[in-house]
């Protein structure tokens, strides 16, 4: 018993060893190719990936300033008096042009104070009425016991 496993594994270690693989070679290996091809295939990736970004960038940029440029010549404009509403220059403001529409003589804000103090009225009646009915109904299942 002893005799076979040390033949066996006389032949295992002369079978390891007689096929090696140095990774430190220099030559042209299979190992070696492979290991370029995939450094190859990365740094291409990784330069699309970037030029991409770049061209994202420079996009987003151009877009910015043609938008920047535009509306600093329409500011140019409205300075210079060259664009007017109904004769206004550079004091415009909206507040002048506001019509305050009334209904039954109240403005707007004044329908909308009304409207909430209406709502909340009835809030507090809902909230009223469903407890007076909570309270009365407690009271009348107490007197049957």
């Amino acid at each position: 018993m002893n005799k076979k496993i040390f033949v066996s594994l006389v032949v295992a270690v002369f079978a390891i060893f007689s096929f090696s693989i140095c990774f430190a070679n220099d030559g042209n290996t299979v190992l070696n190719t492979a290991t370029n091809d995939i450094r190859n295939f990365v740094d291409g990736v990784e330069n699309t990936v970037e030029n991409a970004a770049l061209d994202i960038s420079n996009t987003s940029k151009d877009v910015t300033g043609g938008t920047e440029n535009k509306m600093s010549k329409g500011e140019d404009k409205m300075n210079n008096g060259i664009i007017s509403s109904a004769g206004a220059t550079n004091n415009y403001s909206a507040r002048r042009t506001s019509t305050e529409n009334t209904v039954m003589g109240m403005s707007s804000n004044a329908w909308t104070w009304i409207i909430l103090g209406v709502a909340a009225i009835a809030i507090i009646a809902v909230v009223w009425y469903y407890s007076m009915q909570f309270t009365n109904n407690r009271h009348d299942d107490d007197s049957e016991e």
